[in-house]
């Protein structure tokens, strides 16, 4: 199935290839650091701000492609017991699935900017880089925020990857349509 275009498609489109190029900066970045990281210890000059530098990158790509996971519904679902159970469960589980993650991203969103907040205000400093750590902690919340516009994109634009639906019975649509 193709995607099912919407009146915020563009905006999807904005975001989705926004978080695209942010990651792969991220682990560009990633690979340089830790490249020299890696020849610093190989000639027994290793660089202290690297570690740093990983561990800061990482985080922030770890908050950006979690939410990106659920753009088109990427994100790990379990499905089988709702594909053993009644019809009125396989409904439900749809409004199950979005009340649990807006939920989780509402929480990561609330305990990310008090943290955000606590750093501004003890005025954190990274170790080695000396950067703010809200700049760093920032991640977590701008993640969840991302997380929120995906789920609506998936639910909007890729609803039958969110729809539990009968798998023997879309197994045997496919086959049907292949002979």
């Amino acid at each position: 199935m193709e995607r099912k275009l919407s009146k915020f498609s563009k905006f999807f489109d904005v975001i989705n290839k926004l978080e695209d190029i942010v990651l792969t900066v991220l682990v560009i970045g990633m690979v340089v650091t830790i490249m020299i990281q890696i020849i610093g210890r190989l000639v027994g000059h290793p660089f202290p701000w690297t570690e740093e530098t990983s561990r800061y990158l990482f985080l922030w790509m770890m908050f950006v492609a979690l939410a990106a996971g659920f753009n088109m519904c990427e994100s790990s679902r379990v499905t089988i017991f709702l594909q053993a159970g009644p019809a009125f469960l396989k409904k439900f589980s749809e409004v199950l699935y979005f009340v649990v993650v807006v939920a989780f991203f509402c929480f990561m969103f609330f305990f990310g900017l008090q943290v955000v907040q606590q750093q501004i205000q003890w005025h954190e400093m990274g170790t080695a880089l000396r950067i703010p750590m809200y700049v760093i902690g920032i991640c977590q919340p701008v993640g969840a925020v991302l997380g929120l516009i995906g789920t609506i994109q998936s639910f909007l634009e890729y609803h039958y990857k969110v729809a539990i639906g009968d798998k023997e019975t879309e197994k045997k649509k496919a086959l049907e349509n292949e002979g």
